[in-house]
């Protein structure tokens, strides 16, 4: 049984019900696209004139897209096999991108709490990004500066070579002719992670509605209503802008960070009816315990010691918190979420000044802050808080130690322990089971000289050997911990067993520790084939994948047995965290809902090899073990009037109907809510949505996290669309689609998708001036082509089954990077990126567009996608390059796997410099661990890279960025219009600057 009661209520729980919180980011549009920085393909004047740019040998080229109107080359480019020389045209400056109309709403029945706005750009209620570096959670999708050449006079979007054949097509000399270097990019301030924006001041997008609502004094009217103005309208909307600005200075302020909370739009519907016109998901990504960036302060803590109780509402349970209103000189308040009014606590009495605040707002955290954390008092737990506890369940099997799968999880957890960075200090428990067609437990108790190891043999019949002493405190026992792992690898090392008991030993691991609760780290090497719940690998069909019938092998098999595990060890407070490191089929969509529904993660390492993953598997391995936790959590995610949550998204167990049960909540862990209007209600002019999660810290104190968010509604589209999170919209839109491929079929799915896409294209046909509704498709486009729905055959069921359960709990910044990855040049990389600035950050290269016309014959491209980093090597790269960076005289003689370990490390200036520039990416993606891989033009793996390039044709789908927008109904005002002189005949007018 939970020992915190469902809902918070009942005997010895807090009154009511569990928390509840909510997303979004403050003060009008605070879209969190790269607007302004990267260009859109649609983009004109972004090059300065000149021929073609040449083409790889052997690289597929698109069709002609005609010349611009005025004259100008055609953009069919040249015929293949015919490069001209030439450097790439010089990157043109990013268009200036507006949010739209400001956002407008009606008065509402009592006001909400005013207050001076933050002096920074309106970012989320945060005042702003952190001077000098990226603030992590936030940045938005990886976009890059314009391209060399605009579709309007320049070459075409060519198409990346298909399956790695060849190159793509690229500026710059052909390969063994003539010809000067590429003219250097222009450097580019330190980016937030995932875009190319300066660290030193907030994306223009997100100050845009903010900036509106300052310069227009407030938010218009809706003018849509017909008749003549009644006497006093005037005055009266006068009033409601002034009124309606106020409130936008006031979510600006108190809205919880962006890093914690954010919403697909800013500005809401207030009707049915526009919603059903604006066909975006309205959701809320809430990432309760994320990193605080740097320079931004901490969550402040809060102590109702003195009051008595926690404030809150006594009808819904809401916390107190700065949305709230004050009557009566502050004798009485007004819920926020529900409306409900109510005497205040003598002891939290406070006045009010003239504009009816309290006079201490600025003195309570929780009155002017949209994060707190509320110290719990007694009353919000039923037994001692819970110890940070770590259960290891290793398989021990032939595969695990013959690839050295063994050896890297001790070596690992050594690490980890040595270090002395796992939270908890005196109260960390840990235990050891190891696993192959029987258990193993271990005896580590102090005062034995050596662990004793205790075999269980029947799976039918399991049973704990010994009562205690199988976990045990890592202060008294490190010493025994310690040398169990070190003995392990040479125990284990002659094994010739091949089979695996998981499902036992989990179970195994679940008796040991239900009477506590913590965090089970199972490592496995090959599918369970024996013992509770055995798996047959029969079961992988690889005819089946890229057809609608895939979705057989990503559904669990059965009766959904590791899913009924899970919902077992869900009540204990255990969690589970899954290691998998297979050579062949694992069934990975039968085991993962054992870490799904007990909010834990999946790992997955194929192929795994101690030589080349050992690094990131050590490296992962330690994050999970050392990074910020919360456990025995508990969580509740409340909204205000006429609004309902529809569905939750995430690793987590719902208990009834909206108590979230995560046993083990941590920084990384992100959590989505979709949203929806209740029927024959009208909402209230303000939506509020507050999250609570309950849990205990690794230093045994209860603790309940709170955010709040407040967004207007409005009933004006253009407000409506002005205010798209790009990035958190695709999210909610990726997390649709994954729910229809799984449902039916992945063709379902795409559909989608697709329907999504071209619902964004009509209307921003209607509306071409909105930032969102230009660089929304992309993203999808992004998506469609990755290797979470794309219709090939070369994604295993297991890799599908990985990526599937990633995209549930990525925060918004790594979804966005996975569908739109980061692409910088590195051989001509600004000599400011090897010397880091005041905060240890250093300034990236600046951002290019994924397409291959970003590219040169002679230079080196680094692409992160937030799982992996690719450095692709030109055949025609200068030869000082290799010899500074890899130690290497020419490309022919590369190593590739040497490379990879040497990058960097070589001392050299220009080896300094890439060092840290691939030290920065890393620092902005703590996890997962970016390995390098290194990929020289012509090996067969270099598909992987151009596959991201998804602005030109890919493996994933045969169409550029231009080509996929008109199929989605893109229409060009110039279109209709007569051919102008220069234009060949039936060429294409290149679509206007807003796409």
């Amino acid at each position: 049984m939970n020992p915190y009661n469902a809902g918070f209520s009942g005997p010895g729980a807090p009154p009511g019900g569990a928390p509840g919180g909510p997303p979004g980011a403050p003060g009008g549009a605070p879209t969190t696209s790269p607007f302004g920085v990267r260009s859109s393909p649609f983009a004109g004047g972004g090059g300065a004139g000149g021929p073609p740019t040449s083409a790889f040998p052997g690289a597929p080229q698109g069709p002609g897209m005609g010349a611009p109107p005025g004259g100008g080359p055609p953009l069919g480019g040249p015929p293949m096999g015919a490069p001209m020389g030439g450097p790439p045209m010089a990157p043109g400056p990013g268009a200036p991108m507006g949010m739209g109309a400001p956002p407008m709403g009606p008065p509402m029945s009592s006001p909400p709490m005013g207050g001076p706005p933050l002096g920074g750009p309106p970012m989320g209620g945060m005042g702003g990004p952190p001077m000098g570096g990226p603030p992590m959670g936030m940045g938005a999708a990886p976009m890059g500066p314009p391209m060399s050449s605009p579709p309007m006079g320049g070459p075409p979007l060519g198409g990346p070579p298909m399956g790695g054949m060849g190159g793509p097509p690229m500026g710059g000399p052909p390969m063994g002719a003539g010809g000067t270097a590429p003219p250097p990019m222009k450097s580019a301030a330190p980016a937030f992670p995932g875009t190319g924006m300066a660290s030193s001041e907030p994306p223009a997008a997100f100050a845009a509605a903010g900036a509106q609502a300052r310069a227009l004094g407030g938010y218009p009217m809706d003018s849509g209503m017909p008749g003549a103005a009644m006497p006093g309208q005037q005055q009266q909307s006068s009033g409601q802008d002034a009124y309606s600005a106020q409130f936008l200075k006031d979510v600006e302020t108190f809205n919880s960070p962006t890093h914690f909370v954010r919403c697909s739009v800013s500005r809401l519907p207030n009707s049915l009816s526009a919603k059903q016109r604006l066909n975006i998901p309205l959701g809320v990504i809430l990432q309760p315990l994320a990193p605080v960036p740097p320079d931004i302060e901490p969550v402040p803590s809060v102590n109702f010691g003195v009051v008595g109780t926690i404030v809150r509402c006594k009808q819904c349970r809401t916390y107190v918190n700065p949305f709230v209103q004050w009557e009566a000189n502050g004798r009485r308040w007004n819920c926020n979420l529900c409306g409900f009014s109510q005497l205040t606590p003598d002891p939290y009495y406070a006045s009010l000044d003239e504009s009816g605040k309290r006079m201490d707002r600025f003195q309570r955290a929780e009155l002017h802050k949209g994060a707190v954390e509320y110290i719990a008092p007694g009353e919000y737990m039923v037994r001692p808080p819970q110890p940070p506890v770590f259960m290891f369940v290793i398989d021990v099997s032939y595969t695990s130690v013959v690839t050295g799968l063994l050896q890297t999880v001790v070596t690992s957890i050594k690490e980890a322990i040595e270090s002395g960075k796992i939270p908890g200090g005196q109260r960390i428990q840990v235990g050891i089971i190891t696993f192959d067609t029987s258990l193993h437990f271990y005896n580590l108790n102090s005062n034995l000289s050596q662990p004793q190891m205790l075999v269980v043999s029947d799976l039918d019949d399991l049973f704990l050997p010994l009562p205690d002493d199988i976990l045990v405190p890592l202060a008294e026992s490190e010493t025994a911990v310690l040398n169990l792992l070190d003995s392990l690898p040479s125990i284990f090392g002659e094994t010739k067993v091949n089979e695996s008991c998981l499902g036992s030993a989990v179970r195994g691991a679940f008796m040991a520790m239900k009477h506590i609760g913590g965090k089970l780290l199972v490592f496995g090497a090959c599918i369970p084939s024996v013992g509770e719940l055995a798996l047959k690998s029969t079961r992988d069909n690889p005819r089946l994948l890229g057809t609608d019938r895939e979705v057989e092998l990503l559904r669990p098999a059965g009766n959904d047995g590791y899913k009924e595990l899970g919902k077992e060890l869900t009540p204990a407070q255990i969690s589970v965290e899954l290691f998998l490191a297979p050579q062949a089929y694992m069934d990975l969509a039968s085991i993962c809902p054992l870490a799904k529904y007990t909010g834990g993660d999946v790992h997955y390492y194929p192929q795994f090899n101690i030589n080349t993953c050992f690094e990131k598997f050590k490296a992962e391995l330690v994050h999970v073990l050392t990074r910020y936790m919360g456990w025995e959590a508990v969580m509740r995610v409340r909204v205000s009037r006429g609004w309902k949550i529809t569905k939750f998204d995430g690793h987590l167990f719902i208990r009834g109907q909206d108590l979230l049960v995560v046993p083990n909540c941590h920084s990384d862990q992100t959590f989505a809510i979709q949203i929806d209007m209740e029927e024959n209600v009208t909402p209230d002019p303000v939506l509020y949505v507050q999250s609570a999660l309950l849990y205990t810290n690794s230093e045994g104190e209860r603790r309940i996290r709170v955010h709040t968010w407040a967004a207007m509604t409005t009933p004006n589209f253009n407000d409506i669309i002005g205010s798209i999170d790009v990035q958190a919209s695709a999210v909610m839109m990726s997390h649709q689609a994954l729910e229809q491929s799984l449902k039916s079929n992945q063709t379902d799915g795409r559909n989608k998708l697709s329907s999504f896409c071209q619902q964004v294209v009509q209307a921003g046909n209607m509306s071409p001036q909105s930032d969102a509704l230009q660089f929304l498709p992309l993203y999808i486009m992004g998506m469609l082509k990755s290797a979470a729905f794309r219709a090939t055959n070369d994604i295993s069921a297991d890799l599908r089954t990985y990526i599937w359960m990633r995209l549930e709990t990525l925060s918004v910044s790594q979804s966005a990077a996975f569908f739109n990855p980061r692409l910088m040049a590195l051989h001509n990389a600004p000599d400011s990126c090897r010397v880091p600035n005041e905060h240890g950050q250093i300034e990236l290269p600046e951002m290019l567009n994924l397409t291959s016309e970003s590219m040169t014959q002679d230079g080196v491209y680094l692409l992160e996608d937030g799982e992996s980093m690719y450095m692709w090597i030109g055949r025609a790269v200068d030869t000082s390059f290799l010899q500074a960076v890899f130690g290497t005289g020419s490309f022919e003689q590369m190593d590739v796997l040497a490379a990879e370990s040497m990058a960097g490390t070589r001392g050299d200036p220009l080896s300094e410099k890439i060092a840290n520039i691939l030290r920065q990416v890393r620092a902005e993606r703590p996890t997962p661990f970016l390995q390098l891989q290194i990929l020289r033009q012509g090996d067969p793996k270099e598909a992987k890279f151009f596959a991201a390039l998804i602005e030109d044709r890919t493996v994933g789908m045969q169409s550029t960025y231009t080509e996929f927008l008109q199929r989605m109904g893109y229409r060009s005002p110039q279109q209709q219009a007569p051919p102008q002189s220069g234009m060949p005949a039936g060429g294409m007018m290149a679509p206007p600057r807003a796409y």
